[in-house]
């Protein structure tokens, strides 16, 4: 994928979750723009490197089953404790949860494509 076409899709995928986020919250300031900032950053890596994402995502060894079911159950609890703070606050907390991911896969893709 082109690079400005992915950087054009993440800008709409942040801003989009950032209003619906705003819609559903009824929330304006910081934390919407934290939404925004995150998942647009989040989506440019995922696009930027999605075959070793989908090539890492699609182990299945007993160790990344287990290192998978960890992450799951932090992330679980850790969103939905954030969501009890505000909305904003909580899908800003499992998009650095996801961004912490691509930003993995990222350091240990060979080579982005774009």
């Amino acid at each position: 994928m082109h690079r400005s076409i992915r950087y054009a899709v993440a800008l709409l995928v942040g801003i989009g979750l950032a209003a619906i986020a705003g819609v559903v919250s009824d929330t304006h300031g910081l934390s919407l723009l934290s939404v925004a900032v995150v998942y647009s950053a989040t989506t440019a890596l995922v696009l930027a490197h999605r075959g070793t994402w989908a090539d890492l995502s699609s182990r299945t060894t007993e160790s990344s089953r287990k290192l998978g079911a960890v992450g799951g159950g932090v992330g679980a609890f850790a969103g939905s404790t954030l969501l009890q703070v505000s909305i904003p606050v909580g899908v800003t907390g499992l998009g650095l949860y996801l961004f912490g991911m691509a930003v993995t896969v990222a350091d240990v893709s060979p080579v982005a494509d774009g």
